[in-house]
């Protein structure tokens, strides 16, 4: 089922925007013309990521400066580190948005 989260005509380079559905809260952002839906939350120590640092394909913990890379969610941290939930944007119309039956 398809769950609207933005105007496609909203998106440019830079944005960064939080989105609560269900229980689950994600970040929409759009960098260097590509689209990423994450799950807005550091896996280090539950951090929000709203307000990270994203440079390319690569964003940044606010709170201790880890790396994510934002295809793959994996850490750069030579420690092991759960990776970042990363999730699939649907485009619809008009709209972006994520399938809620892929949100664990």
């Amino acid at each position: 089922m398809f769950h609207p989260l933005e105007r496609l005509h909203l998106l440019f380079d830079g944005y960064q925007r939080a989105f609560k559905v269900g229980s689950v809260e994600l970040l929409l952002i759009q960098e260097a013309e590509q689209v990423y839906l994450i799950e807005n939350r550091c896996p280090h120590m539950d951090a929000p990521l709203t307000f990270a640092s994203v440079r390319g394909d690569v964003i940044r913990c606010p709170m201790h400066g880890i790396e994510f890379n934002l295809k793959t969610g994996a850490g750069n941290t030579p420690a092991p580190l759960a990776p970042i939930k990363t999730y699939v944007p649907i485009y619809e119309g008009n709209m972006i948005g994520i399938d809620v039956a892929t949100i664990t």
